[in-house]
Formats: structure tokens, C-alpha cells, sequence
């Protein structure tokens, strides 16, 4: 399993920043490798659920994006499972001083012949939710000015 964090401080209130990442269908404005991002049924869920395509590189992959938890304002859990692999993504929120304090930590774990491929998949991860993370401080403090 690799485990990646990052984390930035967002120059708006914790409810803006809470209200445009729930929303899972805005993954494909800053999240690079997600292609689509589309709202499905709740089905017996109380939390939504998102298909996603996702472009890893090395594989494509579509499945159910479901949140496993949410606590408004503070965190959102949620998670995806194919035949290729598993994430859970964390989201913890933290307001001061009108700012967002904001960390996203992934836990992914690659099955079958793409398990071998883990021990390189860490700093590539790591370079590429930074990177995201940066086009989303952007985008976010971009509309707000």
C-alpha cells in the first residue's frame, strides 16, 4: 500500500473551500489524471457516489467514487475499488484566521501484476496530488478575487 499526504493553506473560509471538493464532479478541473467525474444514484447510501475514469499512465480505470463519510466543514472520506487496484482519500478541513487549512492523504493499493509496480507509484503520487493541489488553491482563490 502507499500512503501519500499533502497539504496547503487556502486564503478562504473553510465552507467555500468544504463545498467546492465535495462535489466530486469538479475533480476534473484540477485533479490531472481524472478524466470524468459523473454524479450517480445514491442507491441505499446516505452519501453520493461519482463515476470516475481515471488515467493513471501505466493503466485507465473506471469505477464508483463513494463517500464513506462526511462531517461538513471538517472531512470527507471516500473511496474507490477495482479489479486493478483500491484508494481511500481523507480530506480534513481546518479554518483560522478565515483561511483553510486543508490536507488530503491517499492510501492506494494496486492488485495483481500492477502490485509489483508500488514501490515506484510513491513519489510519482506524491508529485502529481501536489501539482493537483496546486491547480486547485488556484482555481479556488482565483474565483473568489
Amino acid at each position: 500500500m502507499v500512503t501519500t499526504k499533502v497539504t496547503a493553506i487556502i486564503s478562504l473560509p473553510v465552507a467555500s473551500v468544504f463545498n467546492h471538493i465535495v462535489n466530486f464532479e469538479n475533480m476534473v478541473e484540477y485533479n490531472s489524471s481524472v478524466q470524468t467525474s459523473t454524479l450517480v444514484k445514491e442507491g441505499t447510501s446516505k452519501f453520493p457516489s461519482f463515476k470516475i475514469k481515471v488515467d493513471m499512465g501505466i493503466k485507465k480505470i473506471e469505477g464508483i467514487y463513494a463517500i464513506q463519510e462526511i462531517i461538513p466543514n471538517q472531512k470527507i472520506v471516500a473511496s474507490c475499488e477495482t479489479s486493478d487496484l483500491s484508494f481511500e482519500d481523507t480530506y480534513l478541513f481546518r479554518e483560522e484566521n478565515n483561511k483553510t487549512y486543508f490536507e488530503i492523504t491517499d492510501r492506494t493499493k494496486l492488485k495483481g501484476l500492477l502490485a509489483l509496480s508500488e514501490i515506484l507509484l510513491g513519489p510519482i503520487m506524491k508529485m502529481q496530488m501536489n501539482s493537483n493541489l496546486d491547480s486547485l488553491v488556484k482555481i479556488l482563490e482565483s474565483s473568489n478575487s
